[in-house]
């Protein structure tokens, strides 16, 4: 299993975000989770992804549990829904700074930058600053640094957010 967790919960004081999740998700698995504003969502990925400890309950994320999460850090894809990019960099910049975080081959980076650049329809705006983006562009960036190193497992919040809904059902552009 790639995610495994049970009775994970978070307070915050006296509010419960996330109330004794339990759930598997294979390998190869593609799920999501839905509800409204306030269920928990972002919660559950951040502990996930290693961003936030749970108050009690278990989780292993690629085998790992959620105490030693940093051991599998470089194996996790994780984009949050608010903009956690650097404004002040360009698109490149950006996703170059990810490589170099995820200790990226240099031998692959060319590669991968255009494959992704390409896949995002962001190979246009690569010398434009993340901080002009749009937020739909702002959120292709993202998924773009969140997958720079090739994750195992990929978590993203929200992702479409903000996305034209032509990239949604075709993110090559190839549809007319």
């Amino acid at each position: 299993m790639t995610i495994i967790t049970e009775n994970l919960t978070k307070r915050f004081g006296e509010l419960t975000a996330v109330d004794s999740l339990t759930l598997s998700v294979a390998q190869g698995e593609l799920i999501g989770l839905v509800g409204s504003d306030g269920a928990g969502k972002t919660t559950t990925l951040r502990m996930l992804a290693g961003v936030m400890d749970p108050t009690s309950g278990e989780a292993q994320v690629l085998g790992c549990p959620s105490t030693q999460l940093a051991q599998v850090q470089g194996e996790i894809g994780y984009m949050s829904q608010r903009f956690g990019l650097y404004p002040d960099l360009t698109v490149a910049e950006n996703i170059r700074f990810y490589a170099d975080l995820f200790d990226v081959p240099t031998v692959e980076r060319v590669a991968r930058e255009k494959r992704l650049l390409d896949f995002s329809g962001m190979a246009p705006f690569t010398n434009r600053l993340a901080g002009r983006l749009s937020g739909g562009m702002k959120q292709k960036l993202g998924l773009c640094c969140a997958l720079i190193h090739t994750p195992k497992l990929l978590l993203l919040d929200e992702p479409t957010n903000g996305v034209d809904p032509g990239f949604l059902a075709d993110p090559a552009g190839s549809a007319g």
